[in-house]
């Protein structure tokens, strides 16, 4: 999707999915884009077999993460669910989106160590800009360590929406 001919219209599709992310307001789209996300990075981030008996190696798995915006895609993201309308139910919908992206892209068997150290980098800075003024880290860590015991995703959506109902608290 990102070599070749094709590299511009992939390119053109990763910044209309970006785009889908950056307001929480617009449930729909984000509704949409944030279940697309899911799909791409859930896939890109699968070592098993990928159809037709066709296998993605756990190299292939890693070089299609890093081949994704995925600091970017977790920043909008992660902002977006932060301040969308709870009492909406799509907004269920984009928490459970959100949490698949989670797994996804810190899912251990999918890239290398430095690779994952840099995601969780990238997880935590997109934290910290989505959750300003939240006095207390312990819901963003609850997170992160919930995400790193590949916990079921029941448990990594609960942690999530505990972080933003921990900085509306806090900020609201």
């Amino acid at each position: 999707m990102l070599s070749g001919p094709a590299c511009r219209h992939g390119q053109e599709m990763m910044n209309f999915l970006l785009i889908g992310l950056q307001d929480s307001n617009e449930l729909k789209s984000l509704t949409c884009a944030s279940g697309a996300w899911a799909a791409l990075l859930d896939t890109a981030a699968c070592p098993t077999p990928v159809a037709a008996g066709l296998c993605q190696s756990p190299s292939d798995a890693a070089a299609a993460l890093a081949a994704l915006p995925v600091a970017q895609v977790l920043q909008r993201l992660l902002w977006s669910v932060a301040r969308m309308d709870y009492n909406d139910v799509q907004s269920q919908k984009v928490l459970g989106e959100a949490a698949s992206v989670l797994r996804a892209v810190t899912n251990p068997r999918a890239q290398p160590q430095e690779q994952l150290r840099k995601t969780m980098d990238a997880l935590q800075q997109a934290l910290i800009g989505a959750l300003p003024g939240l006095r207390n880290d312990a819901s963003p860590r609850r997170l992160c360590e919930t995400l790193g015991q590949d916990a079921p995703l029941k448990d990594v959506r609960m942690a999530l929406q505990q972080c933003a109902v921990d900085w509306r608290r806090d900020c609201g």
